[in-house]
């Protein structure tokens, strides 16, 4: 090996060691990485990273009662709650795989909170909002097969569950999606907040004028898709019925779930796809999947409450996970499922306030599905939504993002390499 190789190799190695992730989750300096040839990104052995964003379910709802976790425990001040008629509620199993939508506004997450006594949650979303599933949650899909959070919970046992994610924010979407994206909300943080450069959103806005509803202007602030273009890697966000907001006919695609069409330089681009699963299937075989790639499921796919059973989303999730692992990309792909909010669900855990953002938000559950997770490990490193923005900028070198306010922002997120047996760490 010649002399400038033997120093490239040398730099390199010592900034693996010194981003390494050791005990997990520290925030970075904010000083640039040392450059990365090209033939080194990525920086781990995953090349593929899919990022498959499931809705509104808390940590203790479904996972409450999974071994090893810090789950529901009766002998919290908050396992007892008064609701509004003056009963005391405390959390019982949920039998009903079809539970109806429940509070999940700014307002109402902050007054659940209590700040930080986390003991409103009965009264600010009703006594359904106490209850939890567990591993006999299992019931007939739309198609008659069985499917329950039995099968989350072995995805949990083979590979990593995160119990101390955040959402993000203590707000609904767009504002979890595009911290998770973007490290900034722009002035999103309630449901309605919808993307002016987006087909469906007039017609939704007339919908929905007297709950509020308003239009956001274009964002300009870089993005990380911004960040993955200038470098040539190849991304994309793929969503349901993204087709019918192309169409016009907008039924089944709701565009506060797509941070990207937020923004002047990434909406409607041709990075924005529609998702069905056999086209998956297609671009598994063909080998035509981005390095990094974000799935949002349809409402009935997502586990949403008020959107049917949630033995449909399950078997819609296990279904992608399965057309992965039978592909030959899966040696080196990662699967990042989580959901984007608790929905109103409780958890006792007090999110952390970060300084000059909307939260964090409640835990929500996190499962790294990958060849490189740590097999049935639990991870207790606090995280967030922009853990996984920070992942990505580390594995293929781009660096954090250079807006002060989303520097800061990322700075205050730790990282995902807990859940993972490759060497990572800061952007």
């Amino acid at each position: 090996m010649d002399q400038p190789a033997i120093k490239n190799a040398v730099l390199v190695f010592l900034c693996l060691v010194l981003a390494g992730c050791g005990g997990g989750g520290g925030s970075y300096t904010g000083s640039q990485p040392p450059p990365v040839q090209s033939a080194q990104v990525p920086r781990s052995g995953i090349k593929h990273l899919m990022i498959v964003v499931m809705q509104n379910d808390s940590f203790d709802h479904l996972f409450g009662k999974y071994p090893g976790v810090n789950g529901l425990d009766s002998s919290l001040p908050s396992y007892k709650q008064i609701d509004q008629a003056g009963n005391t509620v405390s959390p019982q199993l949920l039998t009903d795989l079809s539970p109806a939508g429940l509070n999940h506004t700014a307002t109402s997450y902050q007054t659940a909170y209590d700040s930080g006594k986390m003991d409103k949650y009965a009264w600010a979303n009703g006594d359904l909002s106490m209850q939890y599933y567990d591993n006999t949650s299992i019931g007939p899909a739309t198609d008659g097969q069985q499917f329950g959070v039995d099968t989350l919970w072995s995805y949990a046992q083979q590979y990593a569950l995160a119990d101390n994610f955040f959402a993000a924010a203590m707000a609904s979407e767009p504002s979890n999606m595009l911290y998770m994206v973007a490290a900034n909300p722009g002035a999103g943080s309630d449901p309605y907040g919808y993307p002016q450069l987006d087909a469906c959103t007039a017609g939704l806005y007339q919908q929905n004028q007297g709950s509020g509803a308003n239009i956001t202007p274009p964002l300009t602030f870089p993005n990380v898709g911004d960040q993955l273009t200038a470098k040539n890697i190849s991304w994309g966000f793929y969503q349901e019925f993204f087709a019918n907001q192309q169409s016009g006919a907008c039924t089944h695609y709701v565009p506060q779930e797509n941070p990207f069409q937020y923004f002047q330089t990434t909406a409607n681009s041709a990075n924005v796809q529609d998702f069905t699963m056999s086209s998956f299937s297609s671009m598994l075989s063909t080998g035509s999947v981005p390095a990094v790639m974000w799935v949002q499921p349809s409402p009935g796919h997502t586990m949403h409450p008020g959107q049917g059973s949630i033995a449909d989303g399950i078997e819609w999730l296990d279904n992608f996970v399965q057309t992965v692992k039978s592909s030959n990309l899966w040696g080196n792909s990662a699967i990042i499922v989580l959901w984007d909010e608790s929905g109103g669900w409780y958890d006792h855990v007090p999110p952390p306030q970060l300084s000059g953002t909307l939260g964090l938000g409640a835990r929500v559950p996190v499962i790294v599905i990958s060849p490189f997770a740590k097999m049935g490990y639990v991870s207790s490193q606090q995280m967030d939504l922009v853990s996984i923005l920070r992942f990505i900028q580390w594995n293929w070198a781009l660096g954090p993002l250079t807006g002060s306010a989303q520097a800061a922002r990322e700075a205050q997120s730790g990282n995902i390499c807990d859940l993972l047996t490759s060497l990572c760490g800061d952007p």
